[in-house]
């Protein structure tokens, strides 16, 4: 492998750029092999890491699974310095799980404002979301923030909001003192190689192509800074940077448009809790596990030959499937074969180490094939309880800190500049509402024919005692039967009972008419 000057082999003992050692880093660095960038923070370390065992990339520094000895020496590589031939990737599995139920097709929350009559700007955040995609935006934020964090940067290019999801390895937000929860600037710290900038258009010499730049770009509330890149080794030496005026621009928005998110809320820290940290060493063990069961197996496809005093062969080359063995008296041939309840023995353990894995993080340890009948939506929350409880924080960190901060700001970037921004006719009641915003998520679970029937009869029997109104009623099934206007329905209810009770009236009066006698 070439390596770069920018990295090097992190080991038990290497600190990083403050001269401090982590034990995180330290343990998956020297076991997986992987070399850290040393300007990195342990910060940018612990995301970079994080985010490789979320792909799977943990494993690209270790030699192929299925060379056993190294070339040339021919030293005998321990089983765990060697790739994994098959990846179970669990943390993904339960990431995907995750988002799905937050964000994914039919979870994604329909956004209100409290005060009353203001449809307009219900209406205006609708257009939106269908318009610039607010539901692939946080789709991917959540996917993104896994690892902890995530910021969601907002735009306005061309008269049209875009949203950028961007990864936090790099980024360090500066909050607010007297307020927490509001950025003050943003800044963007990264190290980009010569011939990468040369593709962004940057004029770079050819000499120094392969060599490492710092590209830093900050927000503020007025502006977007870009600044020109500098070799990294003239870091020290020249601290004043170039602002690159082409590349930089003002928006004037008063605030700083992007969208700081903590994947799980971790107090006096800029990144959450991380989704899967706490089985990262499970989906380790359930990787060689799977794979040296995929070894045994291959080997009892083509197991190996022993013989039993060959010098009976005479020499002869033993060529298989082909050859024929002539051996004496004293002779014996045979294959040496693995067992197979060894095979079954793995796979039981590797389920174990699975379910105990999804305990830890609370996912969903239901298997389909134990649901022998449809179950009811309630039944399949009660059943998925500890997976739910665990969504259920995300809305409140990806919902309420994420999505309704980034409807608001979108209210108030287009009443500071309705002229440029075209939002299909549609505009908000006024500049409070981003205040008043309230996310109204759907169920965890679609409700099944038995759930509506159930409803159905016990909206049926509250009526039927006076303890809810007939308005009350219509409102409970009103998302149901797709009923917009509760006063209408209510009129045409009445109407059709009036009509029902003229029916009736005229069937009676025609029922009462005395009949004609045949000699009048």
């Amino acid at each position: 492998m070439t390596l770069s000057s920018a990295t090097h082999f992190v080991s038990s003992s290497t600190p990083n750029a403050k001269g401090h050692t982590d034990n995180f880093i330290a343990r998956y660095a020297e076991r997986f092999q992987l070399y850290i960038d040393k300007d990195w923070t342990i910060r940018e370390t612990k995301l970079h890491i994080l985010q490789m065992f979320l792909n799977g990339s943990i494993y690209d520094n270790l030699q192929s699974f299925n060379q056993e000895y190294q070339g040339g020496n021919g030293a005998y590589v321990p089983l765990a310095r060697r790739r994994p031939s098959t990846l179970y990737k669990l943390c993904e599995i339960i990431v995907n799980e995750t988002v799905g139920m937050l964000f994914g097709d039919g979870h994604f929350p329909e956004v209100k404002c409290i005060e009353e009559g203001h449809k307009k700007t219900e209406e205006f955040l609708k257009y939106i979301t269908n318009s610039c995609k607010i539901k692939r935006t946080m789709l991917n934020a959540a996917k993104e923030g896994s690892i902890g964090s995530v910021c969601i940067l907002v735009k306005v290019l061309n008269g049209k909001f875009y949203f950028d999801v961007l990864n936090t390895k790099h980024l360090m937000p500066i909050f607010n003192q007297e307020a927490p929860d509001q950025l003050l600037k943003l800044i963007d710290h990264k190290k980009v190689d010569g011939s990468t900038l040369m593709s962004f258009g940057y004029e770079i010499p050819e000499k120094n192509k392969n060599k490492y730049y710092w590209l830093d770009r900050e927000w503020d509330e007025n502006n977007e800074t870009y600044y020109k890149p500098y070799l990294v080794e003239e870091y020290e030496t020249n601290k004043k940077r170039e602002e690159d005026k082409e590349r930089s621009s003002s928006h004037n928005f008063g605030f700083v448009p992007a969208i700081w998110i903590q994947n799980l809320p971790h107090a006096h820290h800029v990144d959450g809790f991380c989704t899967f940290e706490p089985i990262i060493d499970t989906q380790t063990e359930i990787d060689y596990l799977l794979s040296q069961t995929g070894r045994l197996l291959k080997y009892n496809s083509d197991p190996t030959l022993v013989v039993k005093n060959p010098s009976s062969l005479e020499g002869s080359k033993l060529i298989k499937s082909q050859t024929i063995l002539n051996l004496d008296e004293k002779g014996d041939a045979y294959y040496a074969e693995m067992s197979g309840s060894s095979v079954s023995a793995v796979i039981e353990y590797v389920k174990l180490l699975r379910e105990y894995g999804l305990e830890s993080i609370r996912g969903n340890r239901s298997s389909p094939e134990k649901l022998n009948a449809a179950q009811s939506g309630r039944a399949l929350q009660m059943l998925n309880n500890p997976l739910i409880n665990l969504v259920d924080e995300m809305r409140l960190t990806y919902g309420d800190s994420g999505l309704l901060c980034l409807y608001s700001m979108c209210i108030k970037i287009y009443l500071a500049n309705p002229k440029e921004i075209d939002c299909g006719g549609f505009e908000p009641d006024s500049d409070d509402c981003s205040d008043h915003l309230c996310l109204y998520w759907q169920d965890w679970y679609p409700a099944t024919g038995q759930d509506k029937l159930q409803e159905a009869q016990a909206v049926q029997i509250y009526r039927g005692a006076g303890v809810i109104s007939q308005e009350t009623a219509i409102n409970f099934v009103a998302e149901e039967f797709g009923i917009e206007d509760t006063e209408n329905e209510l009129s045409l209810i009445d109407k059709e009972k009036n009509e029902e009770q003229n029916r009736n009236m005229k069937m009676a009066s025609v029922d009462r008419k005395p009949e004609k006698s045949s000699g009048s």
